[in-house]
């Protein structure tokens, strides 16, 4: 079976560096949904029993077996897979529905798988390594198996992102391994193959066939000259993965299929339109009575030729030719050399008078129909419903409100993109990795609990919360470190005690004097300083002289006008009266 053989390991210690979950700084709030110190809200895997809105389906293919190669190709003639040729041209043709399916693509390669084991079916489950009870040597052949998996097209994502525009197309997909060519230096390579790549040719021989003008089920592809064909060795693995139908589960199915007698008629819509944009640059017809000539090249000497000589055999419809081959070359010249004089100087025609209402030109048009207009915008609008992507997302979320965009943008992950990854981790699990670690020795009851999960911490289903924050912030709900979270600030930013007292009394105003001195003492330490001298200073009642002395002497500082002295006199005990050395103060005048 290819690469189900058993191999031989020692067992190590296997890091995935797989966090299962959202980034370390998240905090998760509800199942299935975390978020960042950042405020933005991240996607987490599901639990393993969650429900599967598509029905997923892999088998493995024998490519020894004559018989199953016999199968696939009566399955790629039959005609119950004929719309899968059809949904790829309205694929390739319709450019929102490209642009749909590679949204979704693009959204499921920033998914990572890893190698994980069931503890319990109501939680997601955890990566292979970090659970006990799971042998250290069974955890590393799942890991490694895992590894395996890696697309010569941009790795685990590539491949990822090719089964997801595979499966939302067709519906159907294979995993194709390309063993290590020898003497090549071509390493080995796991890719997803469309059902038009894998082909059979009439000896049973399973062929890639990366071109479309070359192949086609004949005895060799490489007679036809074509070199990127590509004869899988009989050791390889190819697997089947589809969408099975819900009414016959051997067929695939897609939301495409349901829209390919749309998509055929906005194709005719729009040839219509095409055609008549085509028909519209028709020049039609333009009448020209006889007896006109080119003023730049008259022809006064007819009947005679240019060397004087009588020619009975010139008539007069030659010279009319002559001055219609004229106006074409005046009206065709600006057209082949721009920077001809024709293309400024207007083409003089000479003639009679009565002559010049004769000239008239007819048109040749069809107008647009406004009903069709309308019939194409209805057609593409049913087509937009119709597939596996929310129609605001592909036409835009300008006439959205902000919350139904934001309910919008959830929606393309829960409803579109996490089904479809639970369909492809079931496949992979089922298909490819249980079935190799049985042929590696494992019973298939040790194997039952280990899977392949995924990991879509890297997904976030809503970049902005700021707005959550300033409402729940006004409603006293949210304390202003989440508000900074969701802004995008740090603690660091946070204003200090101070700046918020400065805050409060420039907004509120009505404040006490007593807590506005002290508040400004804090904040201003130094303006206080100055206010408390200048207020002093502006002071009428001024200290005596004698109390000033006494007070400056008290302190060791020298009176006014005294000399100074190296050596200062030992200030007085307080304890000595100093009462007999003042004099009385006078009295005031009155």
């Amino acid at each position: 079976m290819g690469i189900f053989k058993k191999e031989s390991a020692k067992p190590k210690d296997v890091r995935s560096n797989v966090r299962a979950s959202a980034p370390k700084n998240a905090t998760r709030v509800a199942p299935g949904v975390s978020i960042d110190s950042f405020g933005i809200v991240y996607a987490e895997p599901q639990v393993f029993n969650t429900p599967r809105p598509l029905t997923a389906a892999a088998a493995q293919i024998n490519l020894q077996d004559k018989g199953e190669a016999e199968l696939l190709k009566a399955r790629r003639q039959s005609a119950s897979t004929s719309w899968q040729s059809e949904a790829w041209e309205y694929y390739d043709s319709i450019g929102e529905v490209k642009y749909a399916f590679n949204l979704v693509a693009s959204v499921v390669s920033r998914i990572r798988l890893y190698a994980a084991a069931i503890n319990n079916q109501d939680e997601a489950p955890a990566p292979i390594d970090d659970v006990d009870k799971v042998d250290s040597r069974l955890a590393a052949a799942a890991q490694r198996a895992l590894d395996r998996l890696s697309s010569a097209f941009g790795g685990q994502a590539g491949l990822l992102k090719d089964a997801a525009l595979n499966l939302q197309v067709t519906g159907e997909c294979y995993l194709v391994q390309l063993p290590e060519r020898i003497g090549s230096g071509l390493p080995e390579s796991w890719d997803i193959r469309s059902v038009d790549e894998l082909q059979v040719d009439a000896k049973g021989n399973y062929i890639i066939n990366p071109r479309r003008d070359v192949g086609g089920g004949t005895s060799s592809f490489m007679s036809q000259g074509n070199k990127d064909a590509v004869l899988l060795p009989k050791g390889s693995f190819v697997g089947r993965i589809w969408r099975a139908h819900p009414r016959y589960t051997q067929e695939a199915d897609s939301s495409l299929r349901g829209l390919l007698d749309l998509c055929a008629e906005l194709l005719l819509l729009n040839r219509t339109f095409r055609a008549t944009a085509r028909s519209r640059l028709n020049a039609g017809a333009l009448y020209l009575p006889d007896g006109l000539s080119v003023a730049a090249a008259p022809d006064p000497d007819y009947p005679y030729d240019e060397d004087g000589n009588y020619n009975e055999q010139y008539n007069p419809e030659e010279a009319a030719d002559d001055f219609e081959d004229q106006l074409i070359d005046a009206m065709t010249t600006p057209i082949k050399d721009e920077d001809s004089a024709s293309a400024v100087v207007p083409l003089i025609i000479r003639g009679p008078a009565e002559l010049g209402d004769k000239i008239k030109q007819f048109k040749f048009e069809r107008s647009f129909d406004p009903s069709l207009a309308q019939r194409a915008d209805r057609v593409l609008e049913r087509i937009m419903q119709g597939l596996d992507v929310p129609k605001d997302v592909v036409t835009g979320l300008a006439n959205v409100k902000y919350s139904n965009a934001l309910q919008i943008d959830e929606a393309l992950y829960k409803a579109h993109i996490e089904p479809l990854m639970l369909l492809i981790v079931d496949a992979l699990t089922v298909m490819y990795l249980r079935p190799y670690l049985v042929a590696n020795g494992y019973s298939p009851e040790e194997v039952k609990n280990v899977c392949i999960w995924y990991d879509p911490s890297l997904v976030a289903t809503r970049n902005d919360r700021a707005a959550d924050a300033d409402s729940g912030f006004d409603k006293m709900a949210v304390s202003y470190d989440t508000w900074r979270r969701a802004h995008g600030f740090s603690e660091a930013d946070a204003p200090s005690p101070e700046e918020l007292a400065l805050r409060l009394i420039v907004s509120k105003g009505m404040v006490t004097p007593e807590l506005t001195e002290a508040l400004l003492g804090a904040v201003a330490p130094k303006v206080m300083e100055a206010a408390r001298g200048a207020s002093q200073a502006a002071n009428v009642a001024q200290i005596p002289p004698e109390v000033d002395q006494i007070l400056q002497e008290a302190t060791g500082a020298p009176a006014p006008g005294a000399p100074a002295s190296d050596t200062a006199a030992p200030a007085p005990a307080l304890a000595e009266p100093v009462s007999e050395e003042i004099p009385p103060l006078a009295e005031p005048e009155v």
